[in-house]
């Protein structure tokens, strides 16, 4: 049975005002390195080398430029800094060109006469393919059919293909591959020295030094057209290697381009330039098959752990799997120290920065299909943990303070200082997330060695960000919560109770670790500089921090003042539904107002389900709903998960629909600048906490579901790893099965 359908994102027909959201859409990437889904030729009336100097705004309200199209090749890790916006992930050279060329014209899809387009990308292996027919100039009727892909097996490699045939006529064809380094990074040149090189062996090779001192070294093979004699040429930006050949009707010809990539950060031992010959020397050995069947096999093993099926509903299945795609290529799963930023390395928008996604939204997928990933984005955290001790003594406190939005060092790169001053939540955000990890995996050697270090040090800093009031209590003044459109409110509820959970957390397991492992406790209490007296410190500011709420508390209110904000008129001042509600209120006015930006209150129900009674969720969801204008793409999805469990179906197929239209609808274009990441683990959430009805491993020792399934889905099955076993749920309208795996095969049965 063909299942391209429920596999295979397909564009059909090629729109210029599309080409952006295609490349988004169709990034590549094998963790290591990720690419934009530009085409190998590029886009006529795109130049990439634009020099411009871009501004601190409101990303999720900023016009982009680049209508056309913007290449991206991106390295997590290789980055340099802005003069305005601090540090960012750096665009390196495009390394995909491959140019064609017959009868003075150039082969372009907006200028040439291009018949039967169709291109798409196929998530079981995620390789990228195009197919389309040039009548050249000369008469020529040439079938053009593309293929790519980043391997995932060898990481290091981006292998192309292209195969051509003539369906009629002769004339001449002239191709040219090449290395480009004409591309900026919003605006910006970082490279510093470029080295380009060809040869006419059918090589070529650039070296790049970049502002911050990074290197990297891309090298390419041309293989096919044993009769083409290449001629290599460079310019200061590009080497390239450029033949021709003459074509007859019926003749048929393939050209492979291999390029190997590597860097100064790489953990393989040689140096740069030394290590890109030798991968390249070992693809050419290797062979384009081998290569392949590598690199599906990798995929076939990720997809076995984290696919959905879901039978009823083609189209949501599509969705998911593409939503699942992007998850498993943004994640460096072996290297802690990057994170997963917040475009998922397929667009400069969010500079390649890390922000509180990873912990809430991104983590959960990880924890239940790859444990040692979600290990890794921790270690992350860890390691940056020196970068958050100097946030918190930049502010003037103890301890350490999390950046809202962070790159390699963990300070704060945030060049909006109403975030980077109050949207302080992150911190506390990491310290659940480590519980989250350890509850759901067992794994508590990370928290006596890792975890606690950040424990304590981010305890410190609530200690001395807190304000004690005259009756004996402490509160948090001037915060943002999720919601980002009230930034200077007391006592977010949101945040006051994640602050509470950091604090009573860091207690529990300093209290466990002294029970259990004294000595463990001692290296953390010597490596730590824990004074005496210092736990009950942080006893007494968990106990005495407010909450606006309490267990009896009808409408659990966004903050204390929530009350005192203005009201508004939306169908006065939203005229337009399809455009963010920030385009059409001034900041200044939105930052009084009772105008949502995304779940504030739902979220904090969402990670604390135990605490909230049915009636309070109900009030919670019909009071904040109705006033939240879902312009972060982090807010349907929760909004999804409280609706399922309160059954409002109606409700929640809107949701599931925004959710999947995010970075899918061809209308909204939501993908040209990058996928939003977080919206991808956000769909996984939404199916798994509220369809599938799993009560989370926070809450719950083992695993147990309600199952809501949406109308018109006859099953969905999927896998979860729990605390060391591996698990298959199948869930059915009106029953579910709970299948406990060994070494892949079922071993025990839970029916209901």
């Amino acid at each position: 049975m063909n299942e391209d359908h429920l596999w295979c994102l397909k564009e059909s027909g090629y729109q210029a005002a599309l080409h952006k959201y295609y490349e988004g859409l169709f990034t590549q990437g094998n963790g290591y390195m990720h690419m934009r889904g530009s085409f190998e030729e590029g886009c006529s009336d795109a130049p990439q080398d634009e020099e411009y100097l871009r501004f601190p705004d409101n990303v999720t309200l900023e016009k982009p430029r680049h209508p056309k199209s913007k290449q991206g090749t991106f390295i997590p890790g290789i980055v340099a800094q802005h003069p305005l916006l601090k540090e960012e992930i750096v665009n390196l050279p495009y390394v995909l060109g491959l140019e064609f060329r017959s009868g003075g014209e150039s082969l372009d899809m907006d200028r040439c006469r291009i018949r039967g387009y169709s291109r798409w990308l196929d998530l079981r292996d995620g390789s990228l393919h195009r197919s389309f027919i040039w009548d050249t100039p000369e008469g020529m009727k040439l079938q053009f059919s593309y293929s790519r892909y980043l391997s995932m097996a060898d990481t290091h490699l981006c292998l192309q293909r292209v195969q051509l045939e003539v369906l009629a006529g002769e004339g001449s064809l002239e191709i040219t591959a090449s290395l480009r380094a004409d591309v900026r990074t919003n605006g910006m040149n970082h490279f510093s020295r470029l080295v380009p090189s060809a040869d006419s062996e059918g090589c070529l090779s650039l070296e790049i030094l970049t502002e911050q001192g990074n290197q990297i070294c891309m090298v390419s093979a041309l293989e096919g057209l044993e009769t083409v004699s290449w001629q290599g040429e460079h310019t200061q930006e590009t080497a390239a290697l450029r033949g021709e050949c003459r074509l007859q009707a019926g003749e048929r010809l393939a050209v492979s381009k291999l390029t190997a990539v590597t860097t100064d950060r790489d953990r393989e031992e040689g140096s740069v330039p030394a290590r890109a010959l030798e991968q390249l020397s070992r693809a050419r050995e290797l062979g384009w098959e081998e290569l392949y069947q590598r690199h599906a096999e990798s995929w076939k093993t990720k997809w076995q752990e984290a696919d959905m099926i879901i039978k009823g509903d083609d189209q949501v299945q599509l969705n998911v799997r593409a939503s699942l795609y992007h998850l498993l290529r943004s994640n460096a799963e072996r290297d802690d120290r990057v994170a997963i930023c917040a475009k998922g390395y397929a667009g400069e928008a969010y500079f390649g920065r890390y922000f509180w996604d990873t912990e809430i939204n991104l983590l959960p997928f990880y924890l239940h299909t790859n444990p040692a990933a979600a290990r890794n984005l921790l270690m992350f955290r860890y390691h940056t943990l020196d970068g958050a001790r100097r946030n918190a003594q930049h502010y003037g406190y103890r301890g350490a303070r999390y950046a809202w939005e962070s790159s390699l060092s963990g300070e704060e790169q945030c060049a909006n200082w109403q975030y980077a001053d109050h949207e302080i939540h992150i911190t506390a955000d990491i310290v659940y997330a480590i519980c989250h990890y350890v509850r759901a995996t067992g794994d508590e050697e990370f928290l006596e060695h890792y975890g606690i270090d950040i424990l304590v040090e981010t305890a410190r800093y609530w200690c001395d960000r807190v304000d004690w009031n005259g009756e004996g209590g402490c509160e948090l003044f001037g915060v943002m919560g999720p919601d980002e459109y009230l930034p200077f409110t007391r006592n977010n509820a949101f945040t006051n109770r994640m602050v509470k959970f950091s604090l009573e957390q860091t207690v529990r397991w300093l209290d466990r670790l002294l029970d259990t492992k004294p000595e463990g406790y001692g290296a953390a209490a010597a490596r730590l500089d824990i004074r005496p007296g210092e736990r009950e410190v942080f006893r007494r500011t968990a106990e005495k921090l407010r909450l606006p709420y309490d267990s009896e508390t009808e409408l659990v209110p966004q903050s204390d003042d929530f009350s005192s904000y203005a009201e508004v008129d939306f169908a006065r001042v939203w005229t337009d539904r399809s455009k963010p509600f920030g385009h059409f209120i001034s900041q200044e006015r939105n930052y009084r107002s009772k105008a949502l930006k995304q779940a504030d209150v739902l979220e904090l129900m969402l990670l604390f389900p135990k605490e909230f009674s049915g009636p309070q969720m109900q009030a919670a969801y019909d009071y904040y709903e109705p006033m939240t204008t879902h312009d972060s793409s982090l807010s349907a999805a929760v909004h999804g998960i409280v609706a399922s469990w309160l059954d409002e179906k109606e409700a929640v197929a809107g949701f599931l629909q925004r959710v999947m239209d995010t970075d899918l609808s061809r209308e909204k274009k939501g993908a040209a600048e990058g996928i939003h990441i977080a919206n991808c683990g956000g769909l996984w959430q939404l199916i798994v906490y509220g369809f599938a009805g799993v009560t989370g491993a926070m809450w719950s020792d083992t695993l147990q579901l309600q199952p809501r399934l949406p109308e018109g889905w006859e099953e969905l099955s999927f896998r979860l790893a729990w605390r060391g076993e591996r698990y298959r749920v199948t869930v059915h309208p009106n029953a579910y099965k709970v299948h406990k795996l060994n070494g892949g095969n079922d071993a025990a049965d839970t029916t209901n």
